[in-house]
């Protein structure tokens, strides 16, 4: 069958659209207590802490596992992680996860969520904290 260019950019576009509509809805930013609901519910998770060795030395979320975004080896060592398996990410204050995580997403990671307002938020909330 013959179907016109215009139909199939029309019937691309639609299905763009609502597959876009499909992830932008798709929470990715969790509150300390939504993290924290997320670290003690999913049984298979992966945290991890993409400051510097100094910051996680000085105080982390427990079971952490720490991935230096800014580190040589970042893309490598996520690289060995189970991509099915879902990652809670966080830093200090929020930019270096998101960045660490949209690049985890490129990287083919189905499930990343990330700590919104990083370390500095949990810690705020009073949520607890390892390595102290």
């Amino acid at each position: 069958k013959y179907v016109s260019p215009a139909l199939a950019a029309i019937c691309l576009v639609l299905f763009s659209t609502c597959s876009n509509a499909q992830n932008d809805s798709t929470k990715t930013e969790l509150s300390p207590t939504e993290f924290s609901t997320q670290i003690n519910t999913m049984p298979d998770e992966v945290l991890i802490d993409v400051r510097t060795p100094g910051e996680f030395a000085a105080g982390h979320l427990q079971n952490a596992k720490n991935i230096d975004w800014n580190g040589a080896a970042f893309e490598s060592e996520v690289a060995q992680l189970d991509k099915e398996k879902p990652l809670l990410v966080y830093c200090q204050s929020g930019r270096r996860s998101d960045a660490a995580a949209d690049k985890m997403r490129a990287m083919g990671f189905k499930n990343v969520l990330e700590l919104d307002g990083g370390f500095a938020g949990w810690r705020g909330a009073g949520m607890p904290v390892a390595g102290e």
